[in-house]
């Protein structure tokens, strides 16, 4: 079994865009998930912008799953037109540097409350996703294959746990052929009636600021990780950071923040919530390195 002394021996810790808030305690938790090995490890990911990438090398923007929706050809005009005046209001309440989290909070539930209703009665064939879901295989970071991989032949159970619309993030997954039985996703789901109208979200609402295990409990994913005390999580917003709080059995989570906006005025609101920061990283290279200490 190894044993990391210092996070220089990882070189992918070392690259210029890569920030960690302690370096030793970072060590002593990859010394304990390195320990414990894999059958109690359980990966954690965000969806939109953490296994997508911010921006294409273009500098196109990747869509959200939300974005995904609206490209489909049956949504209407009068949709996109609501749904771009709420995210004028409330994304730049969602980045703010120095707002408080339960400021947020309460926003971000008056803005899921709002694009939700505006949902409702929109006929939608489900099956207009697929288009979009095989766009959007090359706009996973590199290296969530591998990722997926190991955890298939390691057996370690994956969670993606998304704010967004868990429809347009299953078929973005099959597409990709990431869906395996061992990734599990945890979403805000359509509700339809026998005619293709969206009648609602199934369940209670998440959004970016309640994602926590309240929503994980009597699930087949908890199921699948109950005995499992450690984990690697990741995210892209300072609220994914709370994906794992609530876990009453974990032991160690490592957690690992992607920021593609706003980077100075937000790098250290993410360091204080994420182990390590990375900024503008197109890839999976820190986590597969982690993973591959096991």
């Amino acid at each position: 079994m190894k044993v990391i002394s210092s996070v220089q021996e990882i070189p992918e810790l070392c690259k210029g865009n890569v920030h960690i808030r302690n370096e030793q305690e970072l060590v002593e938790k990859l010394n304990k998930i390195i320990k414990d090995g894999h059958n109690m490890l359980q990966i954690v990911t965000d969806f939109d912008h953490t296994l997508t990438r911010h921006t294409m090398d273009n500098g196109k923007t990747v869509l959200t799953s939300f974005g995904m929706f609206r490209e489909c050809p049956s949504v209407p005009q009068t949709y996109k037109d609501e749904d771009n005046r709420l995210a004028g209001i409330y994304k730049p309440i969602e980045r703010d540097p120095i707002m408080s989290v339960e400021e947020k909070r309460k926003h971000m539930i008056d803005w899921y409350v709002a694009a939700h209703a505006q949902l409702k009665s929109v006929k939608f064939p489900r099956s207009e996703l697929k288009d979009n879901a095989y766009k959007m295989i090359e706009c996973f970071r590199i290296g969530v294959t591998d990722i997926v991989e190991w955890s298939k032949s390691q057996q370690v159970p994956v969670l993606v746990f998304s704010a967004g619309l868990g429809d347009c993030v299953v078929a973005a997954l099959k597409a990709a052929n990431f869906l395996l039985p061992h990734v599990k996703v945890i979403s805000n789901f359509l509700a339809m009636d026998e005619d293709d109208n969206i009648v609602g979200i199934k369940g209670d609402v998440i959004h970016v600021y309640n994602k926590n295990e309240a929503a994980i409990k009597n699930t087949e994913y908890y199921e699948m990780v109950k005995d499992r005390g450690n984990v690697i999580l990741m995210g892209d917003n300072i609220g994914d950071a709370g994906m794992a709080e609530g876990m009453e059995h974990c032991n160690v989570v490592i957690k690992v923040g992607f920021l593609g906006h706003h980077v100075e005025s937000n790098l250290n609101n993410y360091l204080n919530s994420f182990d390590i920061v990375l900024v503008n990283e197109s890839s999976m290279d820190v986590v597969n390195a982690i993973l591959k200490l096991l």
